[in-house]
């Protein structure tokens, strides 16, 4: 009987054995039925399937490798050890161009804003240049650099001047007087709710509300406008008392037909007087805070 030599799983030729003997072991499971099979001494890898029971030949391995051994190495361990391809190339005009702009950045220091303009793209190609240690254009690169640097030191300087400015004392003062306008509102509005209808306790409530917010950023002017409207609601607070429906009624009736109000009393003229007032003072405080660029909250 010819002996055979059939492929393992690492593809390298296990025997000599007889076919039979192959065949019990795909029977097995132990190999594939499919296993590649080649007699001693032979150069010709067959399936063990097209195999007949029998055959002769010379002792031996075969006189031919085995079929390729397939490679074990996963896509990422090839693409791992692939070199990694070389960052593209920078132009060559690149280097001057980068130069000369920075060269000019510096020539045009005097206009900051031009300056600026010009210099950061200097600034960024001469950075491009330096970060490639085999460039041969280095001295232009760092020329960009420096020039570059210089020229756009003033526009920046210019830019943070413009930033900074709209923090100036104005800005400042504006938000504080739209801060204590807003709060002032919500000062109203909590009376509204906490006193519904009763004008009394809600003009009281308005101006003790209106003491307690802090307005010292604000200006001058603005802080002695808001105590005039604190001081209208606490007028108020009397007249809004003495007056009542009964005497609303009879004051508007009677001192309207006679154009006199001495008869009848001056309760409900004396109520819209303050509640005038109130309004007179408020609008001088919004007329104060617009004059100073600041935002009138919405009632």
């Amino acid at each position: 009987m010819t002996d055979f030599y059939y492929l393992n799983g690492e593809q390298q030729p296990v025997g000599p054995m007889s076919l039979e003997a192959i065949r019990r072991l795909a029977d097995a499971g132990i190999v594939d039925s499919d296993v590649l099979v080649c007699p001693a001494g032979e150069q010709e890898w067959k399936s063990l399937r097209e195999w007949s029971a029998d055959g002769f030949g010379p002792v031996g391995p075969p006189r031919v490798p085995p079929p390729p051994r397939p490679s074990s190495m996963t896509p990422a361990s090839v693409s791992a050890a692939r070199p990694e391809s070389s960052p593209p190339g920078l132009p060559g005009w690149l280097a001057p161009v980068s130069m000369a702009a920075g060269i000019l950045a510096l020539l045009t220091i005097f206009q900051p804003a031009l300056s600026f303009l010009i210099a950061v793209p200097a600034i960024i190609g001469g950075i491009l240049i330096l970060t490639r240690p085999a460039s041969t254009k280095r001295g232009f690169a760092l020329t960009a650099v420096l020039t570059g640097g210089v020229g756009a030191l003033p526009g920046l300087l210019f830019l943070v001047g413009m930033i900074f400015g709209s923090i100036a004392p104005g800005f400042v003062e504006a938000t504080e007087m739209e801060r204590a306008l807003r709060e002032g509102i919500e000062v109203g509005r909590d009376a509204e709710k906490r006193y519904p209808g009763d004008a009394a306790k809600q003009s009281r409530f308005v101006a003790s509300g209106l003491q307690k917010i802090d307005t010292q950023g604000c200006p001058p002017e603005f802080r002695l406008a808001f105590q005039r409207n604190i001081d209208a609601w606490e007028t108020a607070v009397p007249y809004f008392e003495a007056n009542n429906p009964g005497t609303h009624f009879l004051e508007g009736f009677f001192g309207a037909l006679a154009n006199d109000y001495s008869g009848v009393g001056f309760s409900d003229y004396q109520a819209r007087l303050a509640v005038e007032n109130i309004e007179a003072t408020y609008r001088e405080l919004r007329e104060i805070a617009i004059a100073y660029g600041a935002s009138i909250p919405t009632l």
